[in-house]
């Protein structure tokens, strides 16, 4: 193990991967001969090993914008590690930077945030659309996992990379329909996200295709300043309804899993008297009993796709402006009713 003092060196790289101090020279220098997966290895291993000449050739700084909210960061490790990793292999650092609501309010950037440290932003849940301006107004190309819900039929100037939504909620609450139930409910607010809208429209477009008309007296989608994960809360809105619907479609796994839990507190049966679905497949989800039917999205691989997004940004600022999804599939689980035709098949396949 190599103390801090001692000076890292190509043989140093070499020893750590098995390899000759010739190939790890090759990689450093970029040469065609070295295939890209052993390349990508020996970059990594010299970024961890802080490597000198590389460092000062290659290393760069890429700010991970978030509000500090550590379910937010809960909710992103897989997507942060993925981040990390695709960072990593290229020389880049991944600096996690919590924006503060004065922040925010203030449309004031983090001290460190500015063209001479940091090399690129990646935004997540950073949802008010003053502050983003404020962050684009910094010139350092930028990425958002997911954007306000309004860039879904509103120009925007920036990257977003997110994942499938609107197609997968259709499918599942085809799913529902299918299975007979004609008075679904949606739970969330639809105005929270691009993403949540999204998945408000697929469950919209599903009710319409089924010759219905959404029926707003079985949803509930007050702002997202209401305590969405308080069982209390959610019981009381569960009582406010003139009637209950068989089915609820949730705007994420989180609000699914607190509607299950209400639903229990009021002696309703899920899914013997109601359904439930939720979306993003947390791991929660498989242990909420009983599991939660929803919808899974691939963190870690989102993570490694938001990279790639940033670096051809900041390679080619000038590129045309990009809106990326990644595909999701349909996991049926115990809160819904399989329906026979599917027997024991867990899965489906949104796109």
């Amino acid at each position: 193990m190599l103390s801090m003092a001692e000076r890292v060196t190509i043989q140093n790289i070499a020893d750590a991967l098995g390899l000759s101090r010739n190939t790890v020279s090759k990689a450093l220098n970029n040469h065609p001969q070295i295939p890209d997966g052993t390349k990508e290895k020996i970059l990594q291993k010299a970024a961890e090993l802080k490597y000198k000449n590389f460092s000062t050739m290659n290393m760069g700084n890429i700010a991970l914008l978030t509000r500090g909210d550590i379910n937010v960061i809960s909710f992103y490790a897989e997507t942060i590690k993925g981040m990390e990793t695709a960072l990593s292999a290229q020389g880049f650092n991944l600096i996690l930077t919590l924006v503060k609501p004065e922040d925010i309010r203030n449309n004031a950037l983090p001290a460190n945030i500015n063209p001479f440290n940091i090399d690129g932003i990646v935004c997540i849940e950073i949802f008010h659309k003053p502050y983003i301006e404020t962050i684009l107004g910094a010139g350092i190309p930028t990425v958002f996992i997911d954007s306000l819900p309004n860039t879904v039929f509103d120009s925007h100037k920036y990257d977003i990379v997110m994942v499938e939504n609107e197609f997968a909620t259709y499918t599942l609450t085809k799913t529902l329909i299918e299975e007979g139930h004609a008075n679904i409910g949606f739970i969330g607010d639809l105005h929270h996200c691009r993403s949540f809208y999204e998945r408000w429209l697929g469950f919209e477009r599903a009710i319409r295709a089924s010759g219905h008309e959404p029926n707003p007296a079985f949803s509930i989608t007050p702002d997202d300043t209401q305590p969405y994960l308080s069982v209390e809360w959610m019981t009381a809105q569960l009582k406010d309804l003139a009637q209950l619907p068989t089915a609820f479609v949730c705007a994420n796994d989180d609000i699914g899993i607190c509607a299950i839990r209400a639903l229990k507190e009021m002696q309703v049966q899920v899914p013997g008297q109601i359904e439930v679905t939720g979306f993003d497949d947390i791991p929660n989800a498989k242990i909420i009993d009983p599991p939660l039917t929803t919808v899974h999205t691939y963190p870690y691989e989102l993570g490694i796709r938001v990279v790639e997004t940033l670096l051809s940004r900041i390679e080619r600022p000038d590129r045309h402006k990009e809106t990326i999804y990644l595909d999701t599939s349909v996991v049926l689980r115990g809160s819904t009713r399989r329906r026979s035709e599917l027997g024991e098949v867990a899965e489906l396949h949104s796109n």
